[in-house]
């Protein structure tokens, strides 16, 4: 059997956005301050942290929208710190706007993904799901992929949303399909609950964690997938 389509997670399957992450926040909090010394005093990075837990704890509906997400708490803090409301939603659009442009930025590819890519690409229909948010246009990175679904436009993983998506996008049968992703539940198990086949990137060389399912296959370093993929085709 040859794969009719094979789907990615993003972050830390196909670089670490820790960096990018911590740069966000800082050009995020640099415009807070920058625009609203009131707001920055009112919410310091601390007090903005503890926040964030809590507003997710009282509306988990919105965490998995992580944009959506962040535009709110944005919005908050500037009506919280004085702002009115037309003001408060054109500074958080701003404030997420600078977050977002470093989000994006500066994200990493592993050792050899660039190269397993396009040898895939040439092969395979590449669509990439994640519930991160980075733009992979801004990164450099949307060359790799057929297309990018992403948890502010479905439900994020492990809903069966996204790889339900992916599949009609390539007009393929689960059983025919590989996902790819380092998260045991939001990437195997949710693959493997609607019927794709997984292969783990454990880079870590971690114990697997779940009792209930196992992954088809694993890698610890991206010059083996080729191989890891050409072995689940044969099996």
């Amino acid at each position: 059997m040859t794969f009719g389509l094979i789907t990615f997670d993003l972050d830390h399957t196909l670089w670490d956005p820790t960096n990018a992450l911590i740069a966000a926040e800082r050009a995020m909090f640099n415009w807070i301050s920058e625009h609203s010394p009131v707001t920055a005093e009112f919410y310091p990075p601390e007090k903005f942290h503890a926040y964030k837990k809590d507003l997710a704890a009282a509306y988990p509906e919105l965490t998995g929208k992580v944009s959506e997400f962040r535009f709110q708490l944005l919005r908050r803090i500037f009506l919280q710190s004085g702002h009115d409301s037309d003001s408060a939603r054109r500074m958080a659009q701003d404030a997420f706007a600078a977050f977002y442009q470093a989000r994006s930025t500066d994200l990493i590819l592993f050792e050899s993904v660039a190269e397993v890519m396009a040898e895939l690409k040439a092969s395979y229909p590449l669509i990439a799901l994640t519930n991160g948010n980075a733009d992979l246009d801004i990164a450099g990175h949307s060359h790799l992929f057929d297309r990018h679904l992403k948890a502010d436009d479905y439900e994020a993983k492990p809903s069966p949303d996204m790889f339900e998506a992916a599949l009609e996008h390539a007009g393929v049968e689960s059983q025919q399909a590989l996902h790819i992703g380092d998260h045991p539940e939001q990437d195997v198990a949710a693959a493997q609950a609607v019927g794709m086949k997984t292969l783990w990137f454990n880079d870590k060389q971690a114990d697997w964690p779940l009792a209930d399912c196992q992954p088809d296959g694993e890698f610890s370093h991206w010059s083996q997938l080729v191989q890891a993929i050409k072995a689940l085709e044969g099996s």
